[in-house]
């Protein structure tokens, strides 16, 4: 496996979670994920995809958790169609803030197993 390859799959994953695709429940996922960071200005919205950790998903609307089912359910397949391999990641996460000056800004951040860290901002 390239470590290369780690980044641009963390950014096709944030994307595609925080897309116009990702729609459940009559709306997108994205809105409820900016809707919650606007209410809590400078504080990150954290989804965390390696480990899973659950305590995250109390602040979480139900759409949002509905659709981590779906998405953390086909993460091992994505990784493996962009030749990443599972045990190379320490830690994956999306991050979704207001920053001071005002705008929104979603992150990918990964830790592979050597420590490094791979982070990007990601349009949606």
């Amino acid at each position: 496996m390239k470590y290369k390859l780690i980044k641009s799959m963390a950014h096709n994953w944030t994307h595609s979670f925080m897309s116009g695709m990702n729609y459940v429940d009559g709306d997108y996922v994205f809105e409820d994920m900016y809707q919650l960071a606007r209410g809590r200005r400078g504080e990150k919205i954290t989804v965390s995809w390696i480990p899973e950790r659950t305590d995250e998903l109390f602040v979480l609307t139900p759409r949002i958790r509905e659709s981590l089912k779906h998405y953390r359910k086909s993460l091992p397949t994505h990784m493996r169609q962009h030749n990443v391999d599972v045990g190379a990641i320490s830690e994956m996460r999306t991050e979704v803030y207001v920053a001071e000056d005002h705008r929104i800004y979603v992150r990918s951040y990964v830790l592979d197993n050597r420590g490094k860290e791979h982070v990007q901002f990601v349009r949606s």
